[in-house]
Order: structure tokens, then sequence, then C-alpha cells
């Protein structure tokens, strides 16, 4: 229960200090996803979302934005949220861009501390290939990200110029998108014309990229250890499962 409270607290705290934009478009991806490089065989899969209007874009973790619905909606009705039963998201990513201005900002996640940097937008190389991706006819491009070559297919039948995470700024919508390996594999489910909106937290610790994955790691060397640095004497737990559970985290998409 006390931990409850506790999640119940920071959520609060979050979103009394949100941004709140609206958005006309959802595009849905599913998303595929290793975080261990020793087991290929252990494949986590979660649905994403983008929104997207004529000016703004967010990306996010879809379980996520429904679980931060719920728990809006029983705050304002006075209600104490039960997170226990909420689907799981493991995807703690999530990236604005503003169109206009061409920038991209990167939300991600230490424990429970919520950094927010900059990154500069891809580098695309068109491809020569064509194929037909459910009802979309699409074209291929290459880039880099984290060293690693990433293949894009994207349409120019939906003249967005936007994709999933950092994937925009091609000639069409990002229909799918993975890397050589397929370590990261994001492909497009469904499309829904309809308003929502979402918050941008303010309350975040600005950084850069290379600030934040160190300290990614210094958390990922220690799990226990660097918990305990974030959330004090407040939430209890077994430091060797929680190093147990994280040992084998060694890759990202970032």
């Amino acid at each position: 229960m006390k931990r409850q409270i506790l999640l119940l607290f920071i959520f609060i705290a979050n979103f009394s200090n949100a941004q709140k934009i609206s958005f006309n478009t959802a595009y849905f991806y599913e998303y595929t996803y290793h975080n261990d490089s020793t087991d290929v065989n252990k494949v986590n899969t979660e649905t994403t979302v983008l929104l997207s209007n004529q000016k703004e874009s967010f990306f996010c973790s879809y379980v996520k934005m429904k679980n931060d619905s719920i728990l809006l909606s029983n705050v304002k009705k006075g209600n104490m949220a039960d997170f226990s039963t909420l689907p799981k998201s493991r995807v703690n990513q999530k990236v604005y861009s503003d169109k206009s201005q061409n920038t991209i900002l990167i939300y991600d996640k230490v424990v429970n501390a919520t950094f927010a940097y900059t990154e500069n937008p891809v580098k695309w190389s068109l491809g020569n290939s064509r194929k037909k991706i459910g009802d979309f006819e699409c074209q291929n491009a290459y880039c880099i990200i984290n060293n690693r070559k990433f293949e894009a297919w994207f349409t120019i039948s939906i003249p967005v110029n936007d994709g999933p995470y950092r994937f925009k700024g091609l000639p069409g919508l990002v229909v799918e998108v993975y890397d050589e390996k397929k370590l990261f594999h994001f492909v497009l489910s469904e499309i829904k014309k309809e308003e929502i909106s979402t918050e941008l937290p303010k309350n975040t610790i600005s950084t850069t990229s290379a600030d934040f994955k160190n300290k990614r790691q210094e958390f990922f060397n220690n799990p226990a250890e660097v918990s305990k640095v974030y959330l004090g004497d407040r939430v209890k737990f077994d430091s060797k499962t929680v190093n147990s559970n994280f040992k084998n985290f060694n890759v990202f998409l970032d």
C-alpha cells in the first residue's frame, strides 16, 4: 500500500506540471525489441503510438498512455488506483517533435527520474527498392542510429514526414523500420483519425544524450544501489531480486 501511495504521489506531481497538446491523428505501431544480447529468443512486444497534428508529433507507449489516462481519471474521482491491475509497460522513451523547428526532444527515465534531451534529425539515404506493406506502396531508406544501420519503408501516399521514435524526415510516413539484426522492429498496425490529447511532463531533468546514457549505465552497473539513491528509504525492495532482474539489460535503441 505504501508503494502504491508513493507511485500515486509521483504521478500527481508529474501531471500537475504538465503541458497538454491536442492531436488529430494516431498512428499505431507494433514494437518488437530485445534488451538482452545474450538471449536472442527473449523478445519483448508492445503497442506504441505516434500522435500527430500539422505542427507537432508525440511518440510513446500506448500501454503507458492508457495507464496514465486510467490513473488520472481515478485521481479526479478521488479513488485510489491499483497499480497492480494495470498492464505492464516497458517502453519508457517518449519523443516530442516540433515539425516547424525540425527539433526532437527525447524523454527517458532512470528509476523514477525523467530526463529530457534534444537529438539531431536523422540523416537518411534513399534506396531504390519498393514493396507493398498492407495497403501501402513503400520505398526503402537507410539511416544510422547508435552505430546500427536501420532500414525504413515509407509511403508517399501518406505525405507526413514522420514515424516512430526518431525515424522522421522522409517524404512520407514510415510504415516499417528495423535494424540489420532485427533487435528493434516497428510495424504500422492501425491509423485512427480522432482528437486525442496527451500531456508533456515539465518537471524533467534537462541533460544531454551522452550524460543521460552515463546515468543509465550507472543504474545497470548496480541497479539496487542506484535505485536507493533515487528512491531513498520510501520504497523497500530486495536488492538481489532487483539486480537479477536487470543484470542482462545491455541493448538500447538509442
